[in-house]
């Protein structure tokens, strides 16, 4: 990985994963050959490891094969239970607590990442559900 070919290693990208392509506005050119042209993809390899998709690549200088940087992006789903007072449709249980109705919800999560000199790092999680419990607005 070269930080000579990047304006700003690691860039903060907020919620934005990238599966494959380039951040080219943070892309400075290439220290090897000083060609600022495209930049291609190489090596790329998909693993599944328990439950967890990984792809990987590397961001190659289309002149002279340098490697510019390492891409990683992560897929996950996750499923969890949460507890909540609001009213949202579709409970799993429904509960009672010293007159403190609450329901229980199966919430699949999916979450991403992403970790990549030239294209930043970033996470996001996005609820399979219809009805999202998380964005729910609680009752009191």
């Amino acid at each position: 990985m070269c930080n000579g070919c990047v304006q700003k290693e690691y860039p903060d990208r907020g919620n934005t994963c990238l599966e494959n392509g380039s951040y080219l506005m943070n892309y400075l050119g290439c220290a090897n050959c000083h060609h600022r042209d495209f930049v291609m993809i190489s090596n790329k390899a998909t693993e599944d490891d328990d439950g967890e998709e990984i792809v990987t690549y590397d961001h190659v200088c289309k002149n002279c094969d340098h490697v510019i940087a390492r891409h990683e992006y992560t897929f996950s789903v996750v499923d969890e239970y949460q507890a909540s007072s609001a009213v949202v449709t579709k409970p799993v249980e429904i509960h009672t607590v010293d007159s403190v109705t609450l329901r229980v919800f199966f919430c699949v999560v999916q979450e991403y990442t992403m970790l990549c000199m030239l294209c930043g790092k970033a996470e996001d999680s996005i609820s399979v559900l219809p009805d999202d419990p998380r964005q729910s607005a609680p009752l009191f």
